[in-house]
């Protein structure tokens, strides 16, 4: 499937993933499907609309893994440059979900779940700005998980509410407004979840990985973030230390290693 040949080229082509690390991404990938099958084999999910949510899941999932895969190559830029180029790759990874899954000749079905996949992109990455902005004073693992939450099904019940009576106008179905409005908020609310789901798999690893927690601070570059990490102490254990030892000019520590 081109989704996974995808992945597994960002494993080889980045040097900086040829690293025993990076196959980390793995796991949560493989939890989120496993939750997948167990959601559509609860619920009985016919194959009809089977098809529909495996070509948004496998979309979804594959583009949050290659996201953090070379986060360290659109981090470390201006916050809007980095915004635009995730979303310009989410974008492509979701073309090529619907190629895989539907093949060159797009339907209006097709175009519809091209369009909810661009809306959950979209939300992600805003959920993302707006948990950075509330947590730029003031951060921990926690509370970003608990704002993501938060700004996530936000966003994604805004993009329903403002999306789904413009198609209903456009089509001219003869619903009452406040049908509309309620079948968007019931589709907000489960987008949003949905895609929490997904994602949250993925940021227990990069906080708990240094590997990809050191990318994450690339990204989102908090100033209430950690920003140094003391550098061990490998002299030998009989070397004597010197009386005096040199003073830095800065009057900051001795050694310490920046987090890129």
């Amino acid at each position: 499937m081109l989704l996974w040949l995808a992945l597994i080229l960002v494993f080889v082509l980045p040097r900086s993933n040829r690293n025993p690390r990076a196959l980390l991404i793995i796991a949560p990938l493989l939890v989120v499907n496993l939750l997948y099958l167990l959601f559509k084999k609860a619920i009985g999910m016919p194959s009809s609309a089977a098809q529909q949510f495996d070509m948004l899941f496998q979309s979804i999932s594959i583009s949050i893994s290659v996201m953090w895969l070379i986060a360290h190559k659109l981090g470390n830029r201006n916050r809007f440059v980095t915004f635009l180029l995730t979303l310009a790759l989410m974008a492509v990874l979701g073309l090529v979900g619907a190629i895989s899954y539907c093949g060159l000749t797009f339907s209006q079905q097709t175009g519809g779940e091209v369009i909810i996949l661009a809306m959950l992109a979209l939300a992600m990455l805003l959920g993302f700005v707006l948990t950075g902005r509330q947590c730029r004073n003031r951060y921990s693992g926690l509370r970003f998980v608990l704002y993501l939450a938060l700004w996530t099904i936000a966003v994604c019940l805004a993009s329903t509410l403002v999306f789904y009576p413009i198609v209903f106008i456009i089509q001219q179905v003869p619903v009452p407004i406040s049908t509309v409005l309620l079948v968007a908020l019931i589709s907000g609310l489960a987008f949003g979840t949905f895609l929490y789901v997904i994602n949250l798999p993925f940021m227990i690893l990069v906080f708990y990985s240094p590997f990809f927690r050191e990318r994450f601070y690339a990204c989102l570059r908090l100033k209430s973030m950690p920003t140094t990490t003391p550098q061990p102490n490998t002299s030998q254990p009989n070397e004597q230390q010197s009386p005096h030892p040199e003073r830095p000019e800065d009057g900051g520590s001795v050694s310490e290693t920046l987090i890129p």
